[in-house]
């Protein structure tokens, strides 16, 4: 017996493109961190995510960069060793630590995303606004479904 389902060519898997893409542009921006700045990926993820926003604890880092732990611990450690972000003991619980930028680590985030503007502008150079608008809009869209309505459920759970 025959699906009903239609079959959707693995190109057009949306996740699939969205890894490709995601991939080839982090690669590239990773070239330009790691020659200039001597970042990994995992630091420099934690490097914006903290410049976004700081003051952030170590479990918050995780969720936001969507990172495991063991990734961030390293990175904080870097960024620390490096002088680009500070580890103080929070107010409100002096067992976890708040994270934020430095002075270096502000300097460094402002080149890197000065690059990666540049990036975001050629990559959408024939985009008119309202394309440029519509693509936000849409992959706000699918993030919230994501979360409301898939990733609520175990895969498991989503597959019945």
């Amino acid at each position: 017996m025959k699906s009903k389902t239609p079959i959707i060519p693995l190109e057009h898997w949306i996740g699939y493109r969205f890894s490709r893409i995601a991939a080839r542009v982090g690669n590239y921006v990773a070239q330009m961190y790691v020659a200039r700045h001597d970042l990994t990926m995992p630091a420099w993820r934690c490097l914006a995510v903290i410049a976004r926003y700081q003051p952030l604890t170590a479990k918050e880092l995780a969720t936001l960069t969507s990172t495991d732990a063991f990734k961030v611990t390293r990175a904080i450690e870097l960024l620390v060793r490096r002088k680009l972000i500070r580890r103080d003991v929070d107010k409100d619980d002096r067992r976890r630590a708040s994270l934020s930028l430095t002075s270096e680590g502000r300097t460094v985030y402002k080149d890197v995303e000065k690059f990666t503007m540049r990036l975001e502008q050629e990559l959408t150079a024939e985009f008119d606004q309202a394309e440029t608008a519509m693509l936000r809009q849409l992959l706000d869209k699918l993030d919230r479904q994501f979360e409301t309505r898939i990733g609520v459920h175990s895969w498991e759970k989503f597959q019945k």
